[in-house]
């Protein structure tokens, strides 16, 4: 053949590779955008994987293929001409760096397939693709094992993104929903606390989360009279708030009825049964307070025990029943009585203040509500002895935080 004949069949060769590898990269760019297409119209999850399965099975001629995927934990997502059973975080300790670096491990796994792609979002694996038997005649594996990467990765990432979107606005509406539940716990709180001839009052709450579930409350009766309540809720959260809410509205509806407090009890026994269902209760402290008669009635229904300080001696305010709710009819119901002089303090708190712990682990405990109400009590206002409490509260902790919420009302008996 003459030297013209040579560079003409060269330049032909050259060409026709130069034509095919052009198409190759068509059809690559065509499968490419049609991944795209579907991830910016937003299809499911599970349709992304049903086109990335096309493109490699039918497109791509790939003869086997898995893809083990981690949201909350490790599970196939994808998987075809083989299988493989691999459980919980074993991809991840399979597949680290050091054994996709060493092709050369004794693992069968590792020689059935021709490539394994890591797919990482802030050094942390996502995903990992295993592909195998690529019998293409129009390709080269080792030219087509790169997009292959390059679709697992735009796959993957999407699906991780359509999945970091959901939680956002999923955490977004739950923010929300907790702001509200927040504004509506504080609208349960009266918004003024007495301090004339008959009382001197003050009340602190200090939530540990966005919503808690403590409530305390006061309710004139008459120019005499007037209720004073504490109550704490098993469980946190929107759910306790909403039951707090409800408890909250019969609790005042029942005392406009003037019963008796043992049957205001039951009656309320009963409504935390119709709406909790048997899922939550209500620790409660309920004091009818008699300024005249210089009185306390109350009942406790499983509730911390208020301290009732007279003279620097205290009393623990604990006769009356089971925590609301916990039984469909309340097994008793006890009610309390003693005296309310001038100048006696009574003090009503929920377990977050004697479940705080120091560094060692001791509790605040008792004594130390005691030591504080003995030393500042008949000095300071009661809003000042709060102050002083929560003073205590942080010192007593150190750099540990609280471990639920606090809250704690003070009512001083004062003379007419």
């Amino acid at each position: 053949m003459k030297e013209n004949e040579l560079t003409e069949t060269g330049f032909s060769e050259k060409g026709s590779r130069l034509v095919h590898e052009l198409q190759i990269k068509k059809l690559q760019l065509h499968w490419l955008l049609q991944i795209t297409k579907a991830i910016n119209y937003d299809l499911p999850s599970q349709q992304l994987f049903e086109v990335y399965q096309v493109v490699l099975k039918d497109h791509l001629k790939v003869g086997k293929a898995v893809l083990f995927l981690k949201d909350a934990s490790w599970h196939k997502t994808l998987e075809y001409g083989c299988e493989i059973n691999i459980e919980n975080d074993e991809p991840e300790k399979l597949f680290s760096p050091a054994n996709l670096e060493n092709r050369n491990s004794s693992m069968q796994l590792f020689k059935d397939f021709e490539t394994i792609i890591p797919v990482y979002h802030n050094e942390k694996p996502l995903a990992f693709a295993l592909v195998g038997d690529i019998n293409s005649d129009q390709h080269n594996p080792k030219e087509l094992i790169p997009f292959i990467h390059t679709i697992t990765n735009i796959i993957v990432v999407a699906i991780e993104n359509k999945r970091l979107t959901k939680e956002s606005i999923q955490q977004a509406a739950m923010s929300r929903e907790l702001e509200l539940a927040a504004k509506m716990q504080a609208m349960l709180f009266p918004q003024h606390l007495p301090s004339n001839e008959l009382f001197e009052m003050a009340a602190t709450y200090l939530p540990h989360h966005q919503v808690g579930g403590d409530y305390y409350d006061y309710i004139q009766l008459n120019n005499e009279e007037a209720i004073v309540c504490m109550a704490d809720i098993s469980g946190k959260g929107i759910s306790a708030a909403l039951l707090m809410s409800n408890f909250q509205a019969n609790l005042h509806a029942l005392i406009k009825l003037r019963l008796s407090l043992t049957d205001l009890i039951a009656e309320l026994n009963a409504c935390v049964n119709k709406s909790a269902k048997g899922e939550k209760f209500i620790t409660f402290f309920i004091a009818h307070i008699n300024n005249k008669q210089q009185t306390i009635r109350y009942i406790n229904a499983g509730h911390n025990p208020p301290l009732l300080m007279k003279n620097k001696k205290f009393t623990l305010l604990e006769t009356g029943t089971t925590g609301l709710g916990m039984f469909e009819t309340l097994p008793f119901i006890n009610e309390g009585i003693i005296s309310f002089p001038d100048n006696a303090i009574l003090f009503c708190y929920t377990d977050g203040i004697t479940d705080i712990e120091d560094p060692e682990g001791n509790l605040f405990g008792i004594d130390k509500i005691q030591d504080i109400l003995i030393n500042h009590g008949d000095v300071f206002t009661m809003s000042d002895l709060h102050m002083i409490f929560i003073d205590a509260f942080h010192k007593f902790k150190g750099p540990h935080g609280f471990p639920d919420d606090i809250t704690m009302l003070s009512c001083k008996s004062i003379r007419a």
